[in-house]
């Protein structure tokens, strides 16, 4: 990707008002001087003033492969090139045409958005902005500080604009409006064009927040040496989710209901979502590399939770019974009980303990750029562009290269906002590989509810969007994510049991009278 700087004397912000796209300067008039604030409200209130321009009809460009696009503006009708070219100079889109807040961020922007190649889109849901920017500009902490500048930035104004009179709608009009039509031809090419792969999305607000914070508290006041942060636990999760996730029951249903039309289908589905997600994932996190280098912006750190070299799965079953069983226990027995789980929890939080440490030491490495991934980037970066998409391809042909380099799913977590602040979700980007079929965006709001944000392009997908049944692929995505959920908050409270468990906290709870009422 190669970003051209513009002269802000020619720069234009775009509006995007029903379904029609507009471009208002700015700058005043052959200067460079920034547009009156004044002069700005007339032009907006002339913009929207009835009738509105024609609907464009671009959104189809948006899921054309840019590398593919370049070399298809030759074919299309000279016009709209020449809209194009125009529409390059507004680097940020504002979209006054309401999307529901309800939709996943990832379907919410699946509308008239330019190209895809603007640095900033701004969609309006009636109660929040949503700020779509693109990663080739922002990463996940930039892209939420820029975030919450410009809405502080916008409450502001907002609140000073409201003690003025409404504006008037100025007859001297200095935007200008875009015709962008795709003519039947175009059309024909634009379906043709490889597109970029489909995806489904799903978000979830229900992590126990609160279960995840405790166990940590427990671990620590157990043993400072089991060093295990909040995404070390989802990392930790989503591997152990992966290898034990199973459908629901209404999934079942709707797989089976589609068995009766389009069998082949169904039974390919039926098997990825039994069998082909239980792979052990290769998972790409990206590391800040602002202290080391702010210039290359995030290193990324490929981590494979080792769950058969640890014997996690087993180690925490057999912990839990013994715990159970335990619990259960009276009499003479309870003793070796207690001894038989005691050795076991020693065992179990020693692993986990060491498996803190292993990602701790990854995470250090990474922030360094002292990772495969990031060395591969750093070669690639000086290369000219034929050997960088030569040797750029070789990962997605051998598996285990492509899971050292790059991975096969995204894992973003941003963390917790500020108490200030007034981001509520966020969703992650992943690069062109198309090894990458999921993304998991993950960001902590002020009120303490952390929201996940799944972006599934696994290869049902596609089939299901040719299939016209894009309403299971969002099915799939959001059974998903919802069993990654409570199977996350079950292990976590799990894991306090585990933790906390001694012949002392046992005894007492055996011992508690009853409260009378």
């Amino acid at each position: 990707e190669t970003r051209v700087p513009i002269n802000i004397a020619d720069a234009k912000i775009g509006i995007i008002h029903q379904g029609g796209y507009y471009l208002l300067p700015v700058c005043e008039e052959g200067s460079s001087r920034p547009l009156d604030v004044m002069s700005a409200r007339e032009q907006i209130a002339a913009l929207l003033a009835p009738p509105a321009a024609t609907p464009s009809q671009i959104s189809a460009l948006a899921r054309i492969k840019r590398s593919t696009l370049a070399g298809l503006k030759s074919k299309l009708n000279p016009m709209l090139v020449n809209d194009l070219e125009i529409l390059k100079f507004a680097p940020i889109l504002i979209s006054t045409d309401e999307r529901s807040r309800a939709l996943p961020l990832s379907e919410l922007r699946q509308t008239e958005r330019g190209i895809g190649s603007h640095a900033l889109t701004l969609f309006d849901t009636g109660e929040t902005i949503v700020f779509d920017q693109s990663h080739i500009f922002f990463d996940g902490a930039w892209g939420t500080a820029l975030s919450e500048i410009m809405t502080n930035e916008a409450l502001s104004w907002a609140h000073y604009l409201s003690l003025l009179p409404a504006p008037a709608p100025t007859e001297n009009r200095i935007y200008t409006s875009l015709t962008l039509q795709l003519g039947p031809e175009d059309l024909d090419l634009v379906q043709r064009a490889p597109q970029v792969t489909p995806e489904a999305g799903a978000e979830s607000s229900s992590v126990d927040l609160k279960a995840c914070l405790a166990v940590r508290k427990n671990f620590k006041q157990r043993n400072d040496l089991i060093d295990v942060t909040i995404n070390d636990l989802l990392v930790l999760y989503r591997a152990i989710h992966a290898a034990t996730y199973i459908p629901s029951a209404r999934l079942s249903d709707e797989i089976q209901a589609l068995s009766a039309t389009k069998p082949d289908l169904a039974a390919a589905i039926r098997q990825l979502v039994e069998e082909g997600s239980r792979t052990n994932p290769s998972i790409l996190i990206p590391m800040d590399a602002s202290l080391k280098s702010p210039r290359d912006r995030i290193y990324p750190l490929n981590v494979e939770v080792p769950l058969k070299d640890l014997d996690l799965l087993t180690l925490h079953a057999r912990t839990l019974k013994l715990l159970d069983a335990y619990e259960a226990a009276s009499g003479a027995n309870r003793s070796d009980l207690f001894t038989s789980f005691n050795q076991m929890q020693k065992v179990y939080l020693a692993t986990l303990a060491g498996f803190g440490t292993f990602l701790s030491r990854a995470k250090q490495m990474a922030a360094e750029g002292q990772t495969p991934a990031a060395g591969a980037i750093k070669l690639l970066a000086h290369l000219p562009a034929p050997v960088q998409r030569l040797l750029d391809n070789i990962p997605n042909r051998f598996e285990v290269l492509n899971n050292i380099i790059k991975g096969r799913e995204v894992f973003s977590n941003v963390g917790v906002v500020v108490p200030s602040s007034s981001l509520t979700r966020f969703m992650t980007a992943k690069d062109d590989n198309n090894q990458k079929q999921l993304a998991w965006g993950i960001l902590t709001d002020a009120k303490s509810v952390m929201r996940i944000h799944l972006r599934d392009f696994r290869p049902h997908v596609v089939k299901l969007h040719a299939a016209g049944r894009k309403d299971l692929a969002g099915l799939i995505a959001q059974d998903y994510l919802d069993s990654y959920v409570s199977g996350l908050n079950r292990y976590t409270r799990d894991l306090s049991r585990i933790t906390i468990a001694s012949r002392e906290t046992m005894s007492k709870s055996k011992t508690k009278k009853p409260v009378k009422q």
